[in-house]
């Protein structure tokens, strides 16, 4: 039979910590996400939002093509992230590919 811990009681959570942070941090990345997902064309559907860091936005995707049709219209994606991330400042965007090895 497998030990497991006992589990915090999540009624006294505080988002004041490190773990509020950064849930904080999460859902105003997935906002972005989903409003990105409105505004991209279908062939660069598969870009999801991971970091936004120094100013600068990283995009992963897991197919390199869409890496690099996403590379060729960089302006673009650009722009709408300017536009959905209003908190967020952003004056670069980097395009990354995300393999499981």
């Amino acid at each position: 039979m497998c030990q497991h811990k006992p589990t915090d009681n999540l009624t006294n959570f505080s988002t004041k910590g490190s773990l509020g942070q950064l849930m904080a941090q999460a859902k105003v990345y997935n906002q972005i996400n989903a409003q990105l997902h409105l505004q991209l064309p279908d062939t660069l559907k598969d870009l999801e939002l991971c970091l936004i860091k120094d100013k600068v936005a990283t995009l992963m995707t897991s197919n390199s093509a869409v890496a690099f049709r996403a590379k060729q219209q960089i302006n673009e994606i650009f722009t709408i992230l300017q536009g959905v991330s209003s908190s967020q400042q952003i004056n670069h965007v980097e395009i990354k590919v995300h393999t499981n090895k």
